[in-house]
């Protein structure tokens, strides 16, 4: 079975357009859990017409808090060849490509992996969700200069390749191994949480994120962090020194640490 965890903060309508879950929903083997942040009544309506179960939060919450919270209503029913799929309501993917990608990840025995994103329809422009673990110089020149140095160019990459970390818009974990890691760190949100479970994968497990470039989708992504003092680039600083805390040994982790 394949489980995909979908966090909407009032994305119906993106949902709805893109037709992505409705496509998904229709195979046997493809089990979708929206979690609702902000309670949107058409979305629930939506869920209900598509088999899709729909969870609703009374408070707003993080990306991974709404995860691991949708993770722990599966998570007695795992079995060892089960997949979870961490996705954003704005990824559109075929189903036959999740489908192939899921049975490459089994068969390549990857723990954790991410198909090749673009940011259009067109597929001309790559979406930047694979990355090098960054230190704190590159989250300066990020910040100063708008260039992430800590993106992998993904032209001219035509197999499969493990890289440090993959943006949460689109994880595939077996899901045994999510649970082993104890899901997302719950200290962060809304940033860094991907940066940081594919950092305690490396660490504490020495696994790395498949990257399958034959496998394609497209993020719709909108950012949200990059104006000076907005609630967003406030949060997502708070991340950064978080995960270089974690990094850099001033916070230390390890496997029994409990996160969900």
């Amino acid at each position: 079975m394949i489980y995909i965890s979908i966090v909407s903060h009032g994305h119906y309508e993106i949902i709805k357009k893109l037709g992505a879950l409705s496509n998904l929903t229709k195979n046997s083997f493809v089990k979708i859990i929206i979690k609702d942040n902000l309670g949107e009544k058409s979305l629930e309506e939506f869920c209900y017409v598509n088999n899709i179960t729909y969870l609703k939060n009374s408070v707003k919450k993080g990306f991974g808090k709404n995860n691991n919270e949708v993770f722990n209503t599966i998570a007695q029913n795992i079995k060892t060849d089960d997949f979870f799929v961490v996705m954003n309501p704005d990824v559109f993917i075929d189903a036959n490509v999740l489908l192939e990608a899921v049975y490459e990840c089994d068969k390549s025995n990857a723990y954790v992996a991410t198909v090749n994103l673009y940011r259009d329809f067109d597929k001309k422009e790559y979406d930047n969700s694979i990355r090098k673990f960054p230190c704190v110089m590159d989250f300066i020149h990020s910040f100063l200069f708008g260039k992430n140095k800590c993106s992998i160019d993904k032209d001219g990459i035509n197999e499969p390749l493990y890289v440090d970390w993959a943006a949460g818009s689109f994880l595939i974990f077996k899901a045994e191994f999510f649970s082993k890691l104890n899901g997302f760190n719950e200290k962060y949100f809304m940033y860094c949480e991907d940066i940081d479970i594919c950092w305690r994968a490396n660490k504490i497990y020495n696994t790395s994120v498949l990257y399958l470039p034959q496998y394609v989708g497209v993020h719709l992504a909108q950012f949200n962090n990059r104006k000076i003092l907005s609630r967003n680039f406030l949060w997502h600083i708070k991340s950064i020194i978080l995960f270089l805390m974690y990094k850099n040994g001033f916070l230390t982790i390890n496997k029994n640490d409990k996160m969900l």
